[in-house]
């Protein structure tokens, strides 16, 4: 059984949802829900950050191309935080990288949703 924590904090009023672990099938659901009630509250952005994950697979994708359609529909910013391999790869692969405001650290984050 894998585990995937998930830890949210804010700054600036800002959800910074961080997740630690493997993104799966068995693990994706409690993150797909996490995100959805944080964007119902429409923050003024919503930013993962995903560089403490080791495992990334098609359900991560599944789960961020989710997070940004909805935060398309309520006009709410959404960026993911990664500097590894293990999660842009494949988002590159996908052309996933393409959809998203992909960043390598929380503050370059903040200060562009922020704007």
């Amino acid at each position: 059984m894998n585990q995937l924590r998930q830890r949210t904090t804010y700054v600036q009023s800002i959800p910074i949802v961080a997740l630690t672990g493997e993104i799966d099938m068995t693990s994706s659901a409690p993150v797909t829900s996490r995100l959805a009630e944080l964007l119902d509250r429409k923050p003024p952005a919503l930013v993962l950050d995903l560089r403490e994950v080791r495992f990334f697979g098609s359900e991560g994708i599944r789960t961020l191309v989710q997070a940004q359609h909805q935060a398309d529909e309520l006009g709410v910013r959404f960026g993911v935080v990664s500097d590894s391999r293990v999660v842009l790869r494949p988002l590159e692969m996908t052309a996933v990288d393409q959809v998203l405001l992909l960043f390598t650290d929380i503050d370059d984050a903040v200060a562009a949703l922020r704007g």
